[in-house]
């Protein structure tokens, strides 16, 4: 090869990095300036939903524990050991000790549930319709907490959460934060938030992207693509976030410390429900085109897939308890609940 050819060659090579690092600039530019779902230069997708299940091809792994009713978010309290369900209009919570648990307590919605969060504190939140319920899982007592401010009257909520300092942070079905007294807009739609340590972030659905967001400063900071179809999302509680990208097929992990994309590995057939096992330093993702969830490390540089099991039909949300090695995986047809006996990961 003549030096005059290599040379060209590696002059095509960097005027083709300039121009993809113009582009990524471009785009991270595009993204994080949006102040308003309004702006024409904002692009939205249909948001992605779970694959429909096939039929069961194996028996699913564990124990079943029977409950007639499409759950949509699943959770676990480990301060009383509850197993806590969210089916349309009603919140479900019980001890998933027994095979077929007769102290199942069930609480009535205003409307029905978008979503289900913790507060470490026994208590359940769940954003419904234009309220937020706070539920106490040792008395079943019922209340409902102000957000936003006097303008976001009205909201129709879509997210919750609890932030690190005690608040509560939800996000609203035409893109706003909200937390007592502040309001952060910007989103198209705030359908998942994620308060981990120090860091907030939102995943909108409509948008594919994950934003930061700093309510006490009221606005919002930094936004990646998260693929095509980003839906649920978990973290590790230390500024780490696992994105199921279910359109794309695709487990993603950011960092907020600086919301940077660190690792990006391919999970075909609709990944969907999400989960973090603290204990073992796992992340499971279930996948409704199989009827499976499965368990990745994280430690190295890419996902290894560690465990995997066959699951209830349409296992559309899955919840860990990490301190009593067990996995819950719900059925989104009405197949019951799953409890999956966990065992720690070969060190090998």
């Amino acid at each position: 090869m003549s030096p005059l050819r290599c040379v060209d060659r590696r002059r095509r090579s960097r005027e083709i990095i300039a121009l993809t690092t113009a582009f990524s600039a471009a785009l991270v530019v595009g993204l994080t300036g949006c102040s308003s779902s309004d702006e024409p230069d904002v692009q939205v997708v249909p948001p992605a939903t779970a694959a429909e299940s096939p039929p069961l091809a194996a028996a699913p792994e564990g124990d079943i524990i029977p409950l007639d009713l499409p759950v949509t978010a699943t959770a676990f309290d480990s301060g009383t050991e509850s197993l806590v369900l969210l089916s349309g209009h009603e919140l479900v919570y019980f001890s998933p000790a027994a095979d077929a648990p007769d102290n199942v307590n069930r609480v009535t919605l205003p409307s029905a549930g978008s979503d289900l969060a913790l507060d470490g504190q026994g208590h359940a939140l769940i954003a419904a319709g234009d309220s937020i319920a706070q539920v106490d899982l040792s008395s079943g007592d019922v209340g409902f907490l102000p957000l936003g401010n006097d303008e976001d009257g009205g909201a129709e909520f879509t997210a919750v959460t609890a932030f690190g300092d005690g608040s509560i942070v939800a996000g609203t079905a035409d893109g706003a934060v909200l937390t007592e007294g502040r309001s952060v807009p910007g989103l198209v739609s705030a359908d998942v938030v994620i308060a981990s340590g120090e860091h907030l972030a939102v995943i909108d659905r409509r948008q594919s992207m994950i934003a930061e967001v700093f309510p006490d400063r009221e606005t919002r900071g930094f936004a990646l693509r998260a693929g095509n179809g980003a839906t649920n999302a978990a973290t590790d509680g230390r500024g780490r976030v696992f994105v199921a990208n279910t359109r794309d097929g695709e487990l993603l992990v950011y960092s907020l410390d600086r919301l940077v994309l660190r690792q990006r590995y391919p999970v075909p057939d609709s990944p969907y429900g999400i989960a973090y096992d603290a204990g073992n330093e796992l992340v499971w993702v279930t996948q409704t085109g199989l009827n499976e969830v499965a368990a990745y490390v994280l430690d190295t540089g890419i996902p290894v897939e560690v465990a995997r099991y066959a699951t209830v039909q349409q296992p559309d949300s899955v919840a860990v308890d990490s301190a009593g090695g067990y996995l819950y995986v719900s059925s989104g047809t009405g197949g019951g609940v799953q409890r999956i006996q966990l065992e720690a990961p070969d060190e090998d």
